[in-house]
């Protein structure tokens, strides 16, 4: 009886050690799994930033605008709804002399006279 109780502990606690080896080995496999994911994002930052830093250099000259031009159908044809002569380029060499914004100053009443609070000789229009 004696040889049994001994002989249960024994094997009670080779198995707990060998429970631990196994929980060592699973955590040793997922910090390698880990790390392996790990080092493969610091790869792709590396090369994000890598491309962010050529884009960087990248001169304005070398861009190309590439406009395209799509064909609108209305589903009917506009010349015929268009005067004889009409010219769609005619008003196209306008400036700004051509349109005058006019926008008229406010007023705006503070209740205390600002040139006590202002220094000696100011001008407010001065470059």
């Amino acid at each position: 009886m004696k040889n049994i109780k001994i002989l249960s502990a024994v094997v009670i606690v080779a198995v707990t050690f060998i429970s631990f080896k196994g929980v060592q080995k699973q955590k040793e496999a997922d910090k390698a799994e880990i790390t392996a994911i790990f080092e493969d994002c610091v790869i792709d930052l590396e090369a994000q930033l890598e491309a962010s830093l050529e884009m960087g250099k990248l001169n304005a000259n070398e861009i190309e605008v590439v406009e395209m031009a799509e064909e609108v159908n209305l589903g009917f044809d506009t010349f015929e709804y268009l005067p004889l002569d009409f010219d769609p380029y005619a008003g196209a060499n306008l400036s700004e002399i051509d349109f005058e914004i006019f926008e008229e100053e406010e007023i705006v009443e503070l209740g205390f006279e600002t040139a006590a609070y202002l220094p000696n000789n100011f001008d407010a229009y001065a470059l």
